[in-house]
């Protein structure tokens, strides 16, 4: 098969969660046999990484990410027009004529917009020829944005935010649903949330899938003293509001009972704010821009997912418990997960529970290293790539003979 991934960030080994996991379906899919292309959003300085694909991938077409003013922004963010403020966002006019004109000229059986966000191209593009359309919904961006309108604690700009455009977008993500030829979801937690607001979806359940030749190296460095470490993409509204949120209302009490550990965000997009918050504290610190994660994640002793917002399956979760790293996250950060509180994490909601989920681990070795071990046994059994890139070759397969 000839397969075009759209991505709205370049997908990398080397970047965590969901764009790292597209980087693993297509080399999956190449080393199959397949001939794959990706048309991606990337600033100028990933020039290196672009080169790093192209020597794997059919074509590789890149674009920068598009800039908006700020004022025009804010506006965006309270009134819709055509497209909700998260598609219009990610909408380039240079993209759809690209993925036309990639489609066109290597004539793809099939195409895959990786993230919502992307699927705008496959969805009322006039350059688009005829071809099988796919989404892979990493997350319901409608049931992100009620998540901002319900939680407590949530700014009161981001929820008035979110409250002025949960309803068009809605409408705008579900008639887009509709126009593709199929939809994948990661869990079957997500196929049912999408199924509660359109049920006539064709929608196919595609677990992410973990390259544990890949997170596994032979020579691992553990710090001295206990790290806790978090990553993700900071300029997430979610993982914004999580890593605030650990920072005030649950390091303090940590810190308090071990005065020698340290906390380590690692990711792009850490806000001003953030930095702010994290520089009153010795103990913290924010790592924006890193080769490799796999490093940090040897170096950590617990890994913490305090997710509050937002929805889907957290890869980089998974990507911890596959390292055998014990992991503290919130019920919302677990979701789609079939983890334990206990057994092979914990789960804690509010920030008393979290701090002493994560004091009992430091004070516990022997705790620390068992759920560890059954965490990373746990995602062997059930997310391992191989497995999982065979079912999406079978589903891709069975859309494109849909044109038989």
């Amino acid at each position: 098969m000839k397969i075009l991934f759209l991505a709205n960030r370049l997908p990398h080994a080397d970047v965590a969660g969901g764009h790292r996991l597209i980087h693993q379906r297509m080399r999956w899919l190449v080393e199959q046999g397949h001939e794959v292309g990706l048309a991606a959003f990337a600033p100028d300085n990933y020039a290196a990484r672009v080169n790093e694909l192209r020597d794997t991938l059919r074509e590789v077409e890149t674009l920068p990410p598009r800039k908006h003013r700020v004022l025009v922004r804010a506006t965006r963010d309270y009134v819709s027009g055509s497209l909700p403020a998260i598609f219009w966002k990610n909408y380039s006019k240079p993209m759809m004529r690209l993925v036309g004109d990639m489609v066109e000229r290597t004539k793809y059986d099939v195409v895959i917009a990786e993230f919502s966000e992307m699927g705008m191209y496959l969805y009322r593009n006039p350059y688009l020829s005829a071809t099988r359309k796919v989404v892979s919904c990493h997350r319901c961006l409608t049931t992100a944005f009620s998540k901002y309108v319900e939680t407590p604690g949530v700014p009161l700009p981001l929820r008035m935010k979110s409250a002025a455009q949960t309803r068009v977008l809605e409408k705008f993500e579900f008639e887009m649903y509709s126009a593709m030829d199929r939809v994948l979801t990661l869990t079957p937690e997500d196929r049912f949330t999408l199924l509660n607001h359109a049920p006539q979806l064709p929608i196919s359940i595609i677990p992410p899938g973990i390259d544990f030749a890949y997170l596994d190296r032979k020579n691992r460095t553990k710090a001295r003293e206990p790290v806790v470490m978090m990553c993700g993409y900071f300029a997430d509204k979610s993982n914004h509001d999580a890593a605030v949120w650990f920072i005030e209302e649950v390091w303090p009490e940590v810190s308090r009972k071990h005065p020698a550990a340290r906390c380590c965000f690692v990711g792009e997009g850490a806000s001003q704010e953030m930095k702010q918050l994290a520089a009153r504290a010795e103990t913290i610190s924010v790592i924006e821009f890193v080769d490799d994660l796999r490093p940090y994640r040897e170096q950590a002793s617990i890994f913490v997912n305090p997710m509050r917002l937002g929805s889907g399956l957290r890869i980089k979760m998974l990507e911890a418990m596959a390292t055998g790293l014990p992991v503290v996250s919130t019920a919302l950060g677990a979701a789609g997960i079939p983890a334990q509180n206990g057994e092979n994490c914990f789960i804690a909601d509010t920030p008393e529970l979290f701090a002493r989920s994560i004091d009992w681990l430091m004070n516990d070795e022997k705790l620390a290293a068992s759920m560890g071990r059954r965490a990373r046994e746990l995602v062997e059994k059930r997310h391992d790539i191989r497995s999982t890139t065979r079912e999406l070759e079978k589903v891709l397969s069975e859309v494109v003979s849909l044109g038989g």
